[in-house]
């Protein structure tokens, strides 16, 4: 689209400049196809100066063009008070002015370039508060944007949140976001291909949901390197909130006092509550790391470390929970094989215990 826009400028200014320059030159005695050539050239010269301008202000945000502009609309409000305070004055004052235009110009343009680098000053330094008063990239419903993480994306729990109704939030992607998992689908490594393709048909799913808000957005932060830290930037200047499975950012973010959701702390949150001496029948998978131990999984990747379970690796057994440690990425629970329980999927029937959560998967593989 930009790339049309940007043509059809090229063009009509060339076609302007041409015709004004044939208009002049006739005007002035000159050939016509001389003034022409000339004015086409100056045209073409103001497009690419246009084009220019318009490459560089990508980089600046939407809240610095708006303080600019906020600095030289008020600017040239003080300026014109002025001018209305100077038509009051005796008129002997008024006459030396106007003996002296030329001084009392350039005395002018100073005091207008000056107030107005004032009142921008003090409208960048008061962006904060601006911020309040400018819905800028906010819903009408005063929910504050949701900026999705890598991470969460790849998860694509996000999908299945916003199916229920527990979050409303606009989804704000931004372009960065978009182009690093383009890198982990194009990636050599199968498994990380596969993630990098489920996060795009996790925002695929997304943008099918009714209801559910999604934009894409051109704003990035060149001289920032990192992913997280554009997007912690980004979230900054928004006032937005970061969604993420990734709990280093979610430590950062919360340094930074931007607001961050990690989806393990909800999945965390919403588990039932260990009850000690619970029984299942587990499917015990491979060795402990401890002499004679068995380690299982629940259907949610909650890890289960069982004692006496060596024998029982590949089979199943009836197990019994004796302990659980809560740390940073989810829960592991400890248990006992029941003596006498069912193995090799015996009589008792499988339960499906919801506790504990998986460890965040790596965000970068």
């Amino acid at each position: 689209m930009f790339v049309v826009i940007r043509i059809f400028m090229l063009v009509g200014c060339t076609v302007a400049g041409a015709g004004l320059g044939a208009i002049l030159s006739s005007s002035w005695g000159a050939p016509a196809a001389q003034g022409a050539v000339i004015g086409a050239l100056t045209g073409v010269l103001v497009a690419v100066v246009g084009i220019l301008t318009e490459l560089a202000l990508r980089r600046v945000m939407l809240g610095h063009l708006i303080v600019v502009g906020i600095g030289i609309v008020v600017g040239t409000l003080v300026m014109r008070s002025l001018f209305h305070i100077v038509a009051l004055v005796p008129g002997p004052v008024r006459e030396f002015l106007n003996a002296h235009h030329v001084a009392t110009g350039i005395i002018a343009a100073a005091l207008y370039v000056f107030f107005v680098y004032i009142c921008i000053v003090i409208a960048a330094r008061g962006r904060a508060e601006l911020s309040l008063l400018m819905p800028r990239l906010k819903k009408s419903g005063g929910l504050p944007p949701l900026l999705l993480d890598t991470s969460a994306i790849i998860d694509g729990r996000v999908a299945e949140l916003y199916k229920t109704g527990f979050l409303r939030h606009r989804i704000l992607v931004p372009e960065f976001i978009l182009h690093e998992l383009q890198l982990i689908s194009d990636s050599q490594v199968a498994l990380t291909r596969a993630k990098g393709r489920r996060g795009l048909d996790t925002l695929k799913r997304l943008q099918d949901q009714p209801g559910v808000e999604i934009e894409v957005t051109s704003i990035d932060f060149p001289d920032v390197r990192e992913v997280d830290d554009k997007l912690m930037k980004l979230a900054k200047e928004i006032n937005g909130i970061i969604l993420t499975t990734d709990y280093n950012l979610e430590q950062v973010a919360k340094i930074q006092n931007i607001q961050c959701l990690n989806v393990f702390a909800l999945v965390n949150a919403v588990k039932t509550p260990f009850i000690p001496g619970e029984r299942m029948t587990l499917q015990i998978i491979k060795e402990g790391s401890e002499p004679n131990q068995g380690v299982g999984f629940l259907d949610d990747g909650t890890m289960i470390v069982v004692s006496n379970a060596r024998p029982y690796i590949g089979q199943k057994a009836e197990v019994e929970l004796v302990s659980m440690i809560q740390g940073a990425s989810g829960r592991i629970f400890f248990g006992q094989v029941v003596e006498g329980g069912a193995s090799g999927g015996g009589a008792s029937a499988e339960r499906n215990v919801h506790a504990g959560a998986r460890g965040p998967e790596r965000r970068r593989a």
